[in-house]
């Protein structure tokens, strides 16, 4: 038996397709290690990527409902060498995906086996098989971004003309502009209320073989990751610092917006998402972006004392990434654990962005979480630590007053002021964005104890931190 066979656990001749099997070792090392779906996506060497993309997508998707047809069927116990990732990942194309199996493989030949069963079991026991993650799921419209550095908005507008494309007018208000796109029809497209270079299409619309999106013209990121670049507008010729930049749409936004005038500083500590952001700077045509590998709080404020913008984009929840495919199941007391421990790292790097830095005059943060604990938490706990050194900025204004959605009142911090973006009321995934700007000059050195600034410290430090510094609540934004 050869070691590609072992794999799978049975004996023979016939391969099992590499996309098949592709699959299945992505769908397990996200289920079995925890890792990043799109960042195992990232990392494939294969010609048919976006196929992988979507099956192993369905197969997380409709997890639930595979275990319950592999139980029900007794699949792996009558076959228990058939690798249970794998006969996950082939259910999956045979019940939702091409509907069919080519291949005279052992493992296609099992679960082709069992198809009749299968299709019986689903439609006999349609609620016990039914996935709540489906009854939640908001249907987007599909949002692009020009990447002004490569091409021009005229331009890219002519090429969907060209393409048969119908520009919709543009809306007076954002209410009028929310019930345009809830009503895009396969033909239609509009421009963003808020951010010309953002143009937005009827969900389900694919661009992933565009050929301008293959070149790096077109950018694949929802409205709400456009908001932070585009509020903090930083001027031309200034020096910007992107605290947590992979994989780069921020910082490559900020880069169109200063039209590669001026000097972005790009930070990342892990290694893979590190040249991942290489890789996107330079398909984007980013020259005024130097990347710094390091951990964002290492990083020597003496080497950037000129950065006058700063956005803060720490890892988060991802709870307002509504249309995610989640993994992860945990009890009140384990969201409870995570959530404090992601506050801690959160508050120590927005901190550390006022306090360090004596020339920064704005700074932006932003989750693409829906927890207060993450968000205005957050900023209530940087701002006492900056003391009368900034102010919030109403972030209202910096939309024209065309903004519907608005931060938590609950903390000390006026949470007028901050800005949600919510998925069923915004038509867009989950944000929250604070913007401090300067009010008072400060010395030119100010300083953070060192210890408190590492994150290797992190969880030593969480175990001795008064409750009242870091609440945890555990309340989301109602989306009503």
């Amino acid at each position: 038996m050869n070691q590609e066979n072992m794999s799978t656990g049975f004996v023979h001749s016939v391969r099992v397709p590499r996309l098949y099997k592709e699959s299945s070792k992505i769908v397990k090392k996200v289920f079995v290690d925890g890792s990043s779906f799109k960042t195992l996506i990232s990392q494939l060497n294969h010609p048919n990527v976006q196929g992988i993309y979507a099956l192993v997508s369905n197969t997380l998707q409709y997890s639930k409902k595979l275990d319950y047809l592999i139980d029900q069927n007794k699949i792996l116990i009558d076959n228990p060498r058939l690798d249970c990732w794998l006969a996950k990942v082939l259910i999956t194309e045979l019940l939702w995906g091409k509907k069919e199996l080519k291949s005279n493989a052992k493992p296609i030949e099992t679960i082709l086996s069992y198809k009749v069963k299968l299709l019986q079991s689903l439609e006999q026991n349609l609620d016990a098989t039914v996935d709540p993650y489906d009854n939640k799921r908001v249907q987007f419209p599909r949002y692009i971004r020009i990447n002004t550095l490569l091409t021009s908005i005229d331009e890219v507008l002519d090429t969907f003309y060209n393409d048969g494309w119908n520009l919709l007018p543009r809306c007076e208000n954002y209410t009028s502009h929310l019930e345009t796109l809830s009503s895009l029809t396969n033909e239609n497209f509009i421009q963003d209320f808020h951010i010309p270079e953002v143009l937005v299409f009827p969900p389900g619309t694919k661009f992933y073989d565009h050929p301008d999106h293959l070149k790096g013209k077109l950018l694949l990121q929802d409205k709400a990751s456009c908001l932070p670049a585009f509020i903090l507008n930083p001027k031309p010729g200034g020096e910007i610092l992107d605290i947590c930049a992979a994989p780069g749409m921020k910082s490559t936004h900020l880069a169109a917006i200063i039209n590669n005038n001026g000097k972005i500083y790009a930070v990342e500590m892990n290694e893979n998402r590190y040249k991942n952001l290489c890789e996107f700077i330079s398909l984007a045509n980013a020259k005024c972006i130097e990347t710094v590998q390091s951990d964002a709080l290492k990083i020597s404020p003496e080497q950037y004392a000129n950065v006058k913008y700063i956005l803060v984009d720490p890892s988060c929840s991802g709870s307002g990434i509504i249309d995610r495919i989640e993994t992860r199941e945990e009890n009140s007391q384990q969201l409870q654990y995570r959530l404090k421990k992601l506050q801690y790292v959160q508050s120590m790097l927005l901190t550390y962005a006022l306090l360090n830095f004596p020339n920064v005059r704005k700074v932006i943060y932003s989750t693409c979480s829906m927890y207060l604990e993450e968000n205005e938490s957050v900023v209530d706990i940087a701002l006492k630590r900056a003391g009368d050194m900034f102010k919030l900025v109403n972030l209202k204004k910096k939309l024209k007053n065309e903004w519907h959605n608005f931060g938590s009142s609950e903390y000390t911090v006026d949470g007028n002021k901050c800005l949600y973006a919510l998925p069923e009321k915004d038509l867009c995934r989950g944000f929250f964005m604070a913007m401090f700007k300067r009010k008072t000059k400060v010395l030119d050195e100010v300083e953070l104890n060192s210890d408190t600034c590492k994150i290797s410290n992190i969880n030593n430090e969480l175990k001795s931190t008064e409750d009242n510094e870091l609440p945890i609540k555990r309340k989301k934004k109602s989306f009503e």
